[in-house]
């Protein structure tokens, strides 16, 4: 399932039906993700920063404006996750510049 899809949907019958679809399939998604950052030391691969980890913390910020919620509020191991990329000095540096944008 598409976790995103809702949001491009033009038709609202057809945008709540994939938007409860998604609701109900994230948390299947986030569990095994928080369990893959547990079992290796605070990160998806091999306990080192890698480019998913990276890309996750990129595409949960989008996600959580489209659901105008937290995600992983629940999910401590991507909470920590997320919390060490962005503080990497250019990460944070950047997102205390960047310009303000839906995207």
């Amino acid at each position: 399932i598409n976790i995103a899809a809702f949001q491009y949907e033009e038709d609202e019958k057809v945008k709540a039906a994939k938007r409860k679809a998604a609701e109900e399939t994230l948390p299947f998604i986030l569990e095994r993700l928080d369990q893959q950052v547990k079992e290796n030391d605070g990160y998806f691969y091999d306990g080192t920063l890698s480019w998913a980890d990276l890309t996750f913390v990129a595409l949960l910020d989008y996600l959580n404006f489209m659901y105008k919620s937290d995600l992983i509020e629940n999910y401590e191991n991507l909470k920590l996750l997320e919390k060490k990329v962005l503080l990497l000095p250019k990460i944070k540096n950047w997102i205390e510049r960047r310009p303000i944008s839906e995207f």
